[in-house]
C-alpha cells in the first residue's frame, strides 16, 4: 500500500508506481471514493 500526504492546499501527489500502473496522464480525471469514513 502506498501513502500520500495532503498539502496545505489539499493537493496530493500520486506515487510514480501508481501512475505507471494505472497509465495516468496529466489532465485525466479520477474518482475519489470515501472508504469506511477515511
Amino acid at each position: 500500500m502506498q501513502t500520500v500526504t495532503v498539502s496545505p492546499k489539499y493537493q496530493i501527489v500520486i506515487p510514480k508506481a501508481v501512475r505507471e500502473a494505472l497509465h495516468l496522464r496529466p489532465g485525466q480525471k479520477m474518482q475519489v471514493i470515501e472508504y469506511a469514513g477515511r
